[in-house]
C-alpha cells in the first residue's frame, strides 16, 4: 500500500482562488512560422512557459502501473512552493493513505494497515526509476518541463512548434515546445549513460488558462528502466495561491516502519 503514496506523488499535480470554473481551453493563434524560425534556442527556454506559484491545491484521478500492479486512485494534492508537499489518496471518498514531503523526507500514514513509514527521497526514486529531487517532483506535478539544461541546446521546428535538443550530467532531452505561449508538449528523455538503457516521455495536454497561468491538466509519462512505469495524471480541481492547510500526525497504535 506504500505505492498508494507514490502514486499520489507523481502523478507525478489567496487572491487568486482560480478553481477549475475560472479555467478555459487556450485558444489558437495564427502562428508567424517564418518568425519561428529566427528564434535561439536561448530564447524560446528563457520564454518557456513555467508555472510560478505560492500555493496550489487540487483534485487529481491517478492511474498508475509499475508492471506489475496497476491502480487508479484520487488524489487531493496540496503544495507550498519549496517547502512541503502534501497528498491524500483513496477510493469512493476513503483516506487509504496521507502523505507528506519535504525537502530531505517522505512520511505515509497507512490507514488501511495501520503503519507509519518514515523514509527518504530515494524511495521514490527507486520506485519511478528517475532521479528526482524534491524540486523535480513539484515541477512534475506542476506541470513544468523537467531536465532541461541551457547550455549548447540546438532547435529546430516543425510547423508550430519548436523541437529543442539539450543535455544535462543525467539526460539528453528532446523537448517538444507548442506556439503560441512556449508550451510544452512532450519531452523525451534518454540517459546518457547508454549502459543504464534508461528512457522517460512525459506528455503535457488538455492546457487551460487558470489565474493567469498556462496550466497542463492532463499528463502522461512513461518510464522504461528497472520496470516499465507509466502515470496519468487528470487533474479535476485546480486553485492557485489560496490558503492550505497540511494536516499530519500520526495516530496512537500504529507500527512505526523505516
Amino acid at each position: 500500500m506504500k505505492k498508494l503514496l507514490l502514486i499520489g506523488v507523481v502523478a507525478l499535480l489567496a487572491s487568486c482562488k482560480a478553481g477549475k470554473k475560472a479555467a478555459s481551453t487556450i485558444p489558437a493563434k495564427n502562428i508567424d512560422t517564418a518568425a519561428m524560425k529566427a528564434e535561439s534556442p536561448e530564447v524560446i527556454l528563457s520564454n518557456l512557459n513555467h508555472i510560478d506559484f505560492k500555493t496550489f491545491s487540487g483534485r487529481v484521478d491517478v492511474d498508475f502501473d509499475d508492471g506489475k500492479n496497476a491502480r487508479s486512485v484520487n488524489v487531493k494534492l496540496v503544495m507550498k512552493k519549496d517547502e512541503v508537499i502534501w497528498m491524500s489518496a483513496g477510493l469512493m471518498g476513503f483516506e487509504g493513505v496521507r502523505g507528506i514531503i519535504t525537502q530531505d523526507s517522505v512520511k505515509i500514514i497507512n490507514k488501511l494497515q495501520k503503519e507509519y513509514i518514515a523514509t527518504s527521497l530515494n524511495y521514490i526514486q527507486e520506485q519511478i526509476g528517475l532521479p528526482v529531487d524534491f524540486a523535480t517532483i513539484q515541477d512534475l506535478l506542476i506541470g513544468n518541463a523537467v531536465f532541461v539544461n541551457k547550455d549548447n541546446a540546438s532547435v529546430s521546428t516543425e510547423g508550430e512548434k519548436y523541437v529543442i535538443t539539450t543535455q544535462g550530467a543525467q539526460f539528453k532531452n528532446l523537448l517538444t515546445v507548442l506556439m503560441p505561449g512556449y508550451l510544452p508538449t512532450e519531452t523525451k528523455l534518454t540517459d546518457v549513460e547508454a549502459s543504464k538503457k534508461r528512457s522517460a516521455t512525459i506528455i503535457y495536454d488538455r492546457y487551460k488558462n487558470v489565474a493567469d497561468r498556462n496550466f497542463s491538466t492532463l499528463r502522461n509519462m512513461q518510464v522504461r528502466y528497472k520496470n516499465n512505469v507509466t502515470l496519468k495524471m487528470d487533474f479535476k480541481s485546480y486553485t492557485f495561491d489560496g490558503e492550505v492547510s497540511t494536516p499530519f500526525s500520526v495516530p496512537s497504535g500504529y507500527k512505526t516502519k523505516q
